[in-house]
C-alpha cells in the first residue's frame, strides 16, 4: 500500500542502524498512541507493517534528521498523527481504478540508490545518475507507484510513464524560463517553483525544448535535488556551475545526483569529458 512516500535519502547505505533506531522510535509512538494498529517492524529497515499495508519511513527520516534534536520527537509524533488520520480517510491506491489514479500520476527523478532502498518501486532508467520514479499526488502526501499496482490497473509501465509525463507537462505550462547572463560569459537559468517537481521537469520533452530555445544547443543541466534544476549554455563556465550542482547535492534535502547532463534535441545523457572539452 505504501502509506508514506518513498523519497530518496543520500547515502542510504550505511544508514541502516540509524534507520532501525528511528523505526523503533516510531513504533513506540504508534504503540503508545494507536495500539489498535498493531504495528510491527517490516522486512526492510525503513518499513513498518500494519494490517492495512506498509508504512515507509524514508520520507520522514529524511526530514526530521535535519532538525535540532529537541524538535525531532515532536515532528515524528506529528507525522504519526497525520499518518493515522490518512489511513482512515484515503482509499487504498492498489484498489483504486486506473481512471482515478491516472489523474494523480506524476514523474519524479530519484537517486540510483532507490533500486536497493525500495526494490518494489516502479523505476525506469533515465540517464546515468538518476532514475524515473512515479508518484500518486494526493496533495499534502504522495504515494510512490509500486510494480504490483500495474496489474491491478491493467496497464503497462510505458503507459504509466507516458501518462505521468503528460500530466507534468500540463502542470508546467506556466513555468517561466528566465535567462540570466553569467559574468564569465554564457547564459544560465534556474527552475525553482518549489512544487517538488522541478528536477523531474527534465523528463518533459517540451520543457527541454524550451530550455534549448532559451539557451542554445546543446546545454548542460544539473538536478542536484528534487526541488532544483540548473541549466546553462555550452559557452558558460562549466566548472563553476557544476560545482554549484555538487554543493547543492551535498547540502540540500532530497538529493538526486551531482552528475551533469548533456541535453540536445536527441534527448538527455550524462555529460562526458569530451562534451566538456568541446564547450
Amino acid at each position: 500500500m505504501g502509506m508514506a512516500a518513498f523519497v530518496p535519502v543520500r547515502s542510504a547505505f550505511g544508514q541502516s542502524a540509524d534507520m532501525r533506531r528511528f523505526r523503533t522510535q516510531v513504533l513506540e509512538i504508534l504503540s503508545r498512541k494507536y495500539p489498535q494498529l498493531k504495528a510491527k517492524a517490516g522486512d526492510e529497515d525503513s518499513r513498518i507493517e500494519i494490517e492495512l499495508g506498509t508504512i515507509d519511513l524514508t520520507n520522514l527520516h529524511g526530514k526530521v534528521r535535519q532538525l535540532p534534536a529537541d524538535e525531532q520527537q515532536a515532528a515524528t509524533a506529528e507525522f504519526v498523527d497525520r499518518l493515522v488520520e490518512r489511513v482512515g480517510k484515503l482509499d487504498d491506491a492498489n484498489r483504486s481504478s486506473w481512471a482515478e489514479m491516472s489523474k494523480r500520476l506524476l514523474p519524479r527523478l530519484v537517486s540510483p540508490d532507490m533500486r536497493q532502498l525500495a526494490p518494489t518501486m516502479l523505476l525506469r532508467d533515465f540517464a546515468t545518475g538518476a532514475l524515473n520514479a512515479y508518484v500518486l499526488d494526493h496533495g499534502r502526501q504522495v504515494d510512490y507507484v509500486q510494480r504490483d499496482m500495474l496489474e491491478r490497473w491493467s496497464v503497462d509501465s510505458q503507459r504509466v510513464h507516458d501518462t505521468a509525463v503528460s500530466n507534468l507537462e500540463a502542470l508546467s505550462v506556466d513555468v517561466q524560463i528566465e535567462v540570466r547572463k553569467v559574468r564569465a560569459g554564457g547564459l544560465f537559468t534556474v527552475i525553482d517553483t518549489d512544487d517538488s517537481y522541478d528536477a523531474a521537469r527534465l523528463v518533459v520533452p517540451s520543457l527541454r525544448d524550451g530550455l534549448l530555445d532559451a539557451l542554445g544547443m546543446p546545454i548542460f543541466v544539473g538536478i542536484p535535488n528534487r526541488d532544483f534544476l540548473l541549466a546553462w549554455s555550452a559557452d558558460a563556465p562549466f566548472t563553476a556551475l557544476a560545482s554549484r550542482v555538487a554543493k547543492d547535492f551535498t547540502e540540500q534535502p532530497y538529493p538526486i545526483t551531482d552528475a551533469i547532463f548533456y541535453v540536445d534535441h536527441d534527448g538527455v545523457r550524462a555529460a562526458t569529458a569530451e562534451d566538456r572539452r568541446k564547450r
